[in-house]
């Protein structure tokens, strides 16, 4: 499975409202009203955070 690196720029979520959240035991993702996902869960070695964004289209 090939692994990508995202970054997320916070200022591109500033001001954007939020219609959802998910918690699990090793992730939040928080889903805004655009569509815009962010992810924050842990690496596999379970010792740091990380996030991601994506965006659904359709």
């Amino acid at each position: 499975m090939e692994t990508k690196n995202f970054k997320v720029i916070s200022e591109k979520l500033k001001g954007m409202t939020v219609i959802d959240v998910a918690i699990t035991t090793n992730a939040v993702v928080i889903k805004f009203s655009d569509g815009t996902f962010l992810d924050i869960y842990l690496d596999k070695t379970g010792q740091t955070l990380k996030t991601s964004t994506n965006k659904l289209e359709g």
